[in-house]
């Protein structure tokens, strides 16, 4: 057994693994993942609190309209953000 192999059993029971065979060239892949748009996310402290902040950058506004009509993506956002509120109200539990 490779170390590959090792450590992807060791945290099986720990992850999820999400992937899919897509219609394009390896370079075409990496080339959409790396330059369709950027994520920031900072953490501000307020207090006993936190403010978080998903910043996505596009190459044109365009394209962030594309992705919020097409895809959701400001849904999609909070509800990731919703997921985790309840998950530190668990945590903080």
């Amino acid at each position: 057994m490779d170390e590959r192999t090792r450590n992807a059993t060791a945290t099986a029971d720990r992850e999820i693994v999400i992937s899919r065979v897509l219609d394009a060239p390896r370079e075409l892949v990496f080339q959409a993942w790396t330059a369709q748009f950027h994520v920031t996310v900072t953490f501000d402290k307020q207090g006993k609190k936190t403010k978080l902040t998903m910043r996505s950058l596009f190459p044109s506004a365009a394209e962030r309209d594309k992705v919020v009509k097409e895809y959701g993506a400001i849904e999609g956002g909070n509800q990731t953000l919703d997921r985790l509120e309840e998950h530190l109200a668990k945590m903080a539990s």
